[in-house]
């Protein structure tokens, strides 16, 4: 019997000693629950002021970006290598350029210039000195944006001795070349409501009707990603009249209208729409879109080539993160409102270049690519040279990229 309750004694003695330490083992966990719990609370209050700050310090009302479809990589835009080979010429930004009868490239430059480059001795074209033929300032001129303090030449072309130049900061301008004489042909302000965003434009075969690109009637090139980010469809395709000066907004509602070509027969004008990832064929009479082409990267300019179809150049091509931005206009709103544009522009994929050739009819012939940036970065125009080569455009790069084509 004594040892019977000895026995209990010690069991209840055994619960105690386990109870005590359940309790003391609680204790101690306690205070560590309860600094998680405190840490993802003051967590969150930062997040969500953080979020709050920079939704609220945005300069954007960013809007729902729709019908942009997910183009795969295959078929006609299956990925090669055919535009990773060739050679650089070091210059800031070279966005377009067109060549000459004889062989002369001519350059616009993201520094406001517009150069020449000569041909080699031999007659190599882009191997010769680079002639200045602009200082890209032009004086008391009205402008879109005095924040970089001088031009930025989007769109070139060339009619005999006349170089067109649309400046997204001063608009279109027209240079005699042999005297290097510069003309302004439409100030930004002339249109109502004014020019922001001055871009690309092609010229009739007659001389006599020009159109182009207002890429936005809010944001000047100086505010580039708070244009994309915002979504908004401001652009305006317009119809300029040489002879009497008139103009008209032909077409509006575009989504960051952009590049800008002729047909063969004038009776459509090709426009694409940069952050639609499409590009439009309107008639050039109703001014209705009468065929639209979705692509796998952000299309810009369009140039002809010498068989007759139309090389248009495109990069940041579709994926997760651009997918998940466009499709949440809060998340544009937020990331604009709290980095810079340098930061943002930074976080596309430029090194994906693409050149589409399409012919009249909008069908994909074949898609040049340079999947890793071997040669080209930021790819904006193909413009193809008399030597079958083609001169790749660049909207950020330091370089204009000659690409050798095995054709």
């Amino acid at each position: 019997m004594p040892e019977r309750n000895a026995r209990r004694r010690r069991g209840r003695e055994n619960e105690n000693n386990s109870e005590n330490e359940v309790t003391e083992r609680h204790l101690q966990e306690r205070p560590a629950n309860s600094s998680l719990i405190i840490s993802i609370l003051i967590t969150s209050i930062i997040f969500i002021a953080v979020c709050a700050y920079g939704h609220n310090n945005s300069p954007i009302n960013a809007v729902e970006i729709e019908n942009v479809v997910e183009v795969e990589l295959e078929g006609p835009f299956a990925v090669n290598e055919k535009l990773s080979h060739g050679k650089r010429i070091a210059m800031r930004a070279p966005e377009s350029c067109a060549e000459a009868d004889d062989k002369k490239l001519y350059v616009g430059l993201r520094d406001g210039r517009v150069v020449c480059i000569h041909p080699s001795n031999d007659g190599e074209i882009g191997a010769g000195k680079v002639e200045n033929i602009t200082t890209g300032v032009i004086e008391g001129a009205v402008n879109t944006s005095d924040a970089w303090g001088h031009g930025v030449p989007l769109g070139i072309r060339l009619r005999g001795q006349s170089l067109y130049v649309m400046d997204a900061i001063y608009g279109f301008y027209v240079i005699d070349l042999p005297t290097k004489s510069l003309k302004i042909l439409i100030e930004p302000d002339v249109v109502t409501p004014p020019m922001k965003f001055p871009n690309d434009f092609d010229i009739s075969a007659d001389e006599k009707t020009v159109y182009f690109t207002d890429s936005s009637e809010k944001y000047p090139i100086t505010e580039l990603m708070s244009e994309v980010l915002e979504g908004s469809c401001t652009s305006r395709l317009i119809k300029y009249d040489m002879l009497t000066q008139k103009l008209d907004v032909v077409k509006d509602g575009l989504c960051f209208g952009n590049g800008v070509q002729l047909i063969d027969d004038e009776s459509m004008v090709i426009v694409p729409e940069t952050t639609r990832y499409r590009v439009n064929w309107i008639d050039t009479k109703t001014w209705e879109i009468k065929h639209f082409l979705h692509l796998p990267a952000m299309p810009d300019n369009v140039r002809r080539n010498r068989r007759g179809n139309y090389w248009i150049g495109g990069t940041s091509k579709m994926s997760n993160f651009v997918s998940i931005i466009f499709r949440f206009p809060s998340l544009r709103q937020i990331l604009i409102g709290l980095f810079p544009s340098s930061i943002l522009l930074k976080a596309a994929d430029h090194k994906h270049c693409m050149l589409f050739e399409v012919d009249n009819a909008g069908e994909v012939i074949q898609t040049l690519h340079d999947p890793d940036g071997s040669l080209a970065h930021a790819l904006s125009q193909g413009t193809e040279l008399s030597d079958g080569r083609i001169a790749l455009g660049t909207y950020s790069a330091q370089f204009l990229a000659i690409a050798d084509i095995d054709w």
